[in-house]
């Protein structure tokens, strides 16, 4: 391993909190990061996509992707249904990380044979626990086939720390896996990229650094002097131009960058189905047509009609964006497409532009919670936190992405968020699993202004302590799965009477002896060892996850405390 790569890895085992003393392990935890982030960059665990540790086959992380949410439960498949009624833009993620500095087709061979019999109706190898989960939720994909408008598409990521020189007899095995995936007629497309050691720091330097691209826009206008607004300009570009604002390294489309627009690619629906069919028989027109994109930037430099964009959102144009790239290979030259380019930093002012671009369409209203009053002033409540208390409160996605300053296991989500205060302080855990969306709607009055902010802040960090435990084995790894459990189960342990309000005083005082015992590692580890007892005694099979799913053992287990 060089020692740029070397020192990468040891920045994202400390960004990760991850004390695991096995460099090969070290490096398939880095190497997994990086291939998924590439296509999915909001926050997730690594556990939930490293599978490597014997009966793998030859696989290290898979990763699911649906609708742009991380999928590791079939709850979530469902709610995503009932909330889209379609499942879009699946892709499924294979990494097999080597650390040795050559690439060896036999390696690469097994690792293809790997994900093909993931696929098979009868596979022939073994799989351990994590496989066999990752494969029940593929198997329950495909049986809500009705729902699935698109092919998934799957990629394939070998990963080593040599130098990729197109060897005939790897480029060989690559193809025979290629067209071994694509004959089983579940894919759109199969795409199998081996990563090297320059690649594999461009992908994790894709991680920490703010993305920047230069754009010809030629055709605009100089809009007038605006309040809070740096600079703007109206005009309309050609389409292999705003391309190269879409897509990466490899030539796929770069999801981050659509994380502020609020919904996310809804398939081959009747609009786009029309917009595909107008760019493939009357691209001449499509400028007419469309009703353009708005991309906001927090630097906008120019040097004639070069355009160079630093920290960029496509706030509105996602269905335009992917319907482009979809059909980049049948469009005419000389295409061109409507854009407004802002300059701002001002948060007030992104927000209303996102909600007036975006209300245009339907837009739900979970889609737009981040634009809340409530979360700037969560965001603003996290600030006050230092050192080792300190996390980040992500109202924005990604706006904590970039840099090497902060650990990311210390950025919350609004996800995470919902899902841990749902679970500690409204006793949810067995709903923690599903969409966020579907969770949200089940909880009355969560994120109400009069709320202490104080119980929003406990949840989300003896959550992250509980994941720092677990993913650091000082916690028997079984009973990750019961996390959100654990928390609701740490509120009624250490409550001496009942539970104060959300917007009591005396809420403050529970919250900071709940967090006395989270800070401390071994009266933590400690606590939760008597309360996972608790679990062993109504929980036939820890190694399950159906029972997570259960509201009986919620009630079940706060009648251990009430």
């Amino acid at each position: 391993m060089d020692r740029i790569v070397q020192s990468y890895v040891t920045s994202f085992l400390e960004s990760q909190e991850i004390e695991e003393k096995d460099t090969s392990k070290q490096f398939e935890m880095f190497a997994s990061y990086c291939a998924v982030e590439q296509l999915y960059s909001e926050s997730y665990n690594l556990e939930d996509i490293v599978i490597g540790d014997g009966g793998d086959c030859g696989i290290d992380a898979i990763a699911i992707i649906a609708n742009g949410t991380m999928i590791t439960s079939s709850d979530e498949i469902e709610d995503l249904l009932e909330i889209n009624n379609k499942l879009s833009e699946i892709s499924f993620i294979f990494v097999q990380a080597k650390s040795s500095s050559n690439f060896d087709y036999g390696d690469m061979g097994t690792f293809g044979s790997g994900v093909r019999d993931f696929f098979s109706d009868r596979p022939q190898m073994v799989r351990n626990d994590a496989v066999k989960e990752k494969s029940k939720l593929v198997e329950y994909i495909f049986s809500r086939a009705t729902y699935i408008k698109r092919k998934p598409t799957c990629y394939l990521y070998y990963i080593t720390t040599g130098k990729w020189v197109d060897d005939q007899n790897c480029v060989a095995r690559m193809e025979i896996a290629k067209n071994d995936l694509m004959n089983l007629n579940l894919f759109s497309d199969v795409i199998y990229t081996p990563v090297d050691a320059d690649l594999l720091q461009k992908y994790y330097r894709n991680t920490i650094d703010v993305i920047e691209k230069e754009v010809e826009f030629s055709n605009k206008v100089l809009l007038p002097e605006i309040n809070k607004v740096k600079q703007s300009y109206l005009g309309y570009i050609s389409y292999q131009s705003y391309l190269k604002l879409i897509t990466g390294e490899n030539g796929e489309i770069i999801k981050s960058v659509f994380y502020d627009n609020v919904r996310d690619y809804q398939g081959d629906n009747p609009v786009n189905h029309e917009m595909a069919q107008t760019l493939q028989t009357d691209s001449d027109k499509f400028v007419l047509y469309n009703n353009g994109v708005t991309v906001i930037c927090k630097n906008l430099t120019n040097v004639g009609n070069k355009f160079t964009l630093t920290d960029y959102q496509i706030v509105n144009g996602c269905q335009t964006s992917h319907v482009l790239f979809n059909n980049k290979d049948n469009i005419s030259e000389g295409t061109q497409l409507p854009i407004k380019l802002i300059e701002t930093d001002d948060d007030d002012t992104v927000n209303n532009i996102i909600k007036a671009t975006n209300r245009q369409t339907e837009v739900s209203d979970e889609q737009l919670i981040a634009l809340n009053e409530f979360h700037r002033k969560l965001e603003a409540f996290y600030e006050t936190f230092s050192g080792t208390d300190r996390l980040y409160y992500e109202r924005r996605s990604k706006q904590y992405n970039y840099g090497t300053s902060i650990e990311k296991v210390r950025i919350v989500s609004i996800g995470t968020q919902i899902k841990a205060v749902a679970s500690m302080f409204y006793d949810k855990p067995h709903l923690a699993s599903r969409y966020y969306g579907r969770l949200l709607k089940s909880i009355d009055g969560i994120f109400n202004d009069n709320h202490k902010y104080l119980p929003y802040y406990t949840s989300a960090f003896v959550l992250y302590r509980l994941e720092y435990l677990f993913r650091n084995k000082a916690l028997p790894t079984q009973y990750r799965k019961f996390k959100f459990f654990i928390l609701m189960m740490i509120k009624y342990d250490l409550a001496e009477e009942k539970v104060p309000e959300m917007n009591a005083n005396k809420m403050d005082n529970f919250c900071e002896k709940i967090l006395a015992i989270a800070k401390n590692n071994a009266s933590l580890t400690e606590e939760v060892n008597r309360l996972t007892s608790l679990i062993d005694k109504y929980v036939a099979d820890v190694n399950s996850t159906e029972s997570t799913k259960n509201a009986a053992l919620v009630e079940s287990l706060k009648a251990e405390f009430l």
